[in-house]
C-alpha cells in the first residue's frame, strides 16, 4: 500500500511529469515521420496491383495490425540486433530509443498504408477520366484532383491514428525510456504517492490529446471548406457530399486492432 492520498502531490508532479513530454512527443514525431514513409511504400503495391508486393503488403498490415505493440518492441528491441549480428552490424550499443521510434514507426506504418490507400480509392475514378480528357498528365491528376480530396478524406483517420500514437508511447518504458510513463512509476515509487502521479499524468496526456484533436480538426475544417455552402441553392449537395463522406471514413477500417490477409 502507498502512502495517503495528498492531492497537493498532484500539482507538484506535473513540472516534474512536463519535463518528460518532450521525450514523448519526440517518440510520436519520429514514429510519424517513419510510419507515412512506410504506410506509403506498402499502399503503393496494393493500390497497383503489384502482385507478389501486394502480398507482402497483406502480410505487413495483418502482422502489425494483430499483434500487441508491446509484443512488437520486445521482438525489434531484443531480436533485431541478433538478426543483424549474422551480416556483421553490431547494434548493442544502439539508444533504446532508436529501436522505439523504429517499432512505433513500422507499427503506424501498418494503419497509415490503410488510410492511404482507402483514401485515394475514395475519390471518384470519373474524377480522373475527366482530368485526362482535359489534356492533364498523370501526375497532375494526381496532385489537383486526387491528392487534395484524398487528404481531407485522410485527416479524421489521420487525427485518431496521432492520438493512438500518443496514449501507446505509455508502454515504451517498459525498454526503459524515461517518458511520461516511467517517469510517473519513479516518482510513485520514489514518494508512495502513486496515485497522485497517475492523476497528473493522465491529466497531462489529456491536455495534449486535446490540444493536438483541436489543431488536427482546424486542418479537416480547412481542407473541407471546398464543401462549405456559399449559397442556398448548393445546400443540398453538401449534405449528400458529407454524408457520402462520412460512409467513406467509417468505412477506411484503420481501426486499432484486427488482421486482415
Amino acid at each position: 500500500m502507498g502512502a495517503p492520498f495528498d492531492f497537493s502531490f498532484v500539482f507538484s508532479f506535473f513540472p516534474k511529469l512536463a519535463s518528460t513530454l518532450g521525450i514523448t512527443l519526440l517518440i510520436v514525431a519520429g514514429s510519424l515521420v517513419v510510419g507515412m514513409l512506410v504506410g506509403f511504400l506498402i499502399a503503393l503495391p496494393r493500390l497497383y496491383r503489384i502482385p507478389a508486393l501486394r502480398t507482402f503488403s497483406q502480410v505487413y498490415v495483418s502482422f502489425f495490425r494483430g499483434t500487441p505493440i508491446l509484443i512488437q518492441l520486445f521482438l525489434f528491441y531484443y531480436g533485431l540486433p541478433e538478426i543483424l549480428k549474422l551480416i556483421g552490424i553490431d547494434m548493442s550499443k544502439a539508444p533504446v530509443l532508436v529501436f522505439v521510434i523504429l517499432t512505433y514507426g513500422l507499427h503506424t506504418g501498418a494503419f497509415m498504408s490503410e488510410m492511404i490507400r482507402a483514401s485515394v480509392m475514395a475519390v471518384d475514378r470519373g474524377q480522373l477520366e475527366a482530368a485526362y480528357a482535359v489534356g492533364m498528365t498523370g501526375r497532375q491528376a494526381f496532385t489537383r484532383i486526387v491528392l487534395p480530396q484524398a487528404l481531407a478524406i485522410a485527416v479524421p483517420v489521420f487525427s485518431n491514428l496521432v492520438i493512438a500514437l500518443l496514449k501507446d508511447t505509455s508502454l515504451a518504458f517498459t525498454l526503459g525510456v524515461m517518458e511520461m510513463t516511467g517517469k510517473a512509476q519513479t516518482l510513485g515509487s520514489v514518494t508512495q504517492h502513486f496515485i497522485e502521479s497517475y492523476i497528473a499524468l493522465a491529466l497531462i496526456y489529456l491536455v495534449v490529446s486535446f490540444t493536438l484533436e483541436k489543431v488536427l480538426k482546424a486542418a479537416e475544417v480547412r481542407l473541407m471548406r471546398h464543401e462549405l455552402p456559399d449559397t442556398p441553392a448548393r445546400t443540398g449537395f453538401r449534405i449528400h457530399k458529407k454524408g457520402s463522406y462520412r460512409r467513406v471514413v467509417a468505412g477506411i477500417g484503420t481501426e486499432k486492432g484486427g488482421a486482415e490477409l
